[in-house]
């Protein structure tokens, strides 16, 4: 064979290589790459089949509310931190550094279609060590005012996404803005979840700048308390799955918690050098940030709410 005849050949041979390379590139790869996968995801993140068995569950007239956990009272230096909403990926990334410089335990409860959206941040937090727990679907406002079924929806949807990317089912409920009644807490346990958690101080992001204002801060705060801080905007008008987020908080009236006027995070706000200060606030005070579900667990009876009579001891007294 003479030169001629092998470099064409070769030639030949490697248009049919670079042909069969290109025919996989736009017929195979691009396919098996396609929308299908996350069309089934979407389908998965309706939850029906949870949302009718929790609907079933929730009209056993036997069914119970769920326990609140609230502060603790056993004179230890212990406080717990949540976090209400999911933060985008590079801030959880700085959040979960100051927690692990800090040695500071936390849950951090999120809404299921965050999740949905970015679910290597559920990912992030659990490879930290730290807890996650359920925020509704969308973070919705005022959820003891919906009815039952949306409550549901809710707390349904935002358990089955975040399940779909995290082996442990979350047990801890929270939500906005929200009064716990006996009504909710049924369609908490009926939805599988286990506890609410209820704080008793609202951090207000932007309010910390140094050490002196952070360590004046944590003096007002008792031990055993349980510490809410705000990452996202509540929802408070919800149609169709597309929330409308308010513009400016409303004033929270939830029972027997101390009006802070909480507001989301402002634009100037840097919250994870925030939270380094408050925790290092919280050190100088011998502060211990101890996971939540360490507290004690109580009915919970929202203020306002008509208390039982003590029942007659049989007639008047002579």
């Amino acid at each position: 064979m003479n030169f001629k005849k092998l470099a064409f050949m070769v030639a030949l041979c490697l248009a049919v290589v670079i042909g069969a390379l290109v025919f996989i590139r736009d017929h195979v790869v691009e396919k098996t790459e396609f929308i299908p996968d996350i069309t089934d995801l979407t389908k998965n993140y309706m939850a029906q089949a949870e949302i009718s068995e929790a609907a079933e569950k929730r009209q056993d007239p036997a069914i119970k509310p769920v326990e609140v956990i609230t502060t603790l009272q056993d004179g230890t230096h212990r406080i717990a931190l949540v976090f209400d909403g999911m933060p985008d990926r590079p801030l959880a990334a700085r959040l979960l550094d100051v927690l692990a410089k800090h040695k500071a335990a936390a849950v951090f409860f999120l809404e299921g279609e965050n999740v949905a959206d970015v679910p290597e941040v559920i990912t992030l937090i659990r490879q930290a060590g730290q807890e996650v727990g359920n925020y509704t679907y969308v973070g919705l406002a005022g959820l003891e005012k919906r009815p039952v079924e949306e409550q549901l929806r809710e707390i349904c949807r935002a358990q089955k996404v975040i399940t779909m990317h995290d082996p442990l089912a979350p047990n801890l409920f929270r939500a906005p803005r929200t009064v716990y009644t006996d009504d909710l807490l049924k369609s908490v346990r009926a939805a599988g979840l286990e506890y609410a958690v209820k704080e008793n101080v609202r951090f207000q992001p932007g309010h910390i700048h140094n050490a002196a204002e952070a360590d004046a801060y944590v003096r007002t705060i008792a031990y055993g308390s349980i510490i809410a801080i705000p990452v996202d905007l509540p929802v408070e008008v919800k149609a169709n799955d597309m929330a409308t987020r308010e513009e400016k908080p409303a004033v929270d009236m939830k029972p027997t918690i101390r009006e802070d006027n909480s507001a989301p995070v402002p634009p100037q706000a840097d919250l994870a050098a925030e939270v380094d200060l408050l925790l290092s606030a919280m050190e100088r005070r011998d502060m211990q940030a101890v996971f939540v579900n360490q507290f004690r667990k109580i009915y919970y009876v929202p203020a306002g709410f008509p208390m039982p009579q003590p029942k007659s001891q049989g007639g008047s007294a002579k």
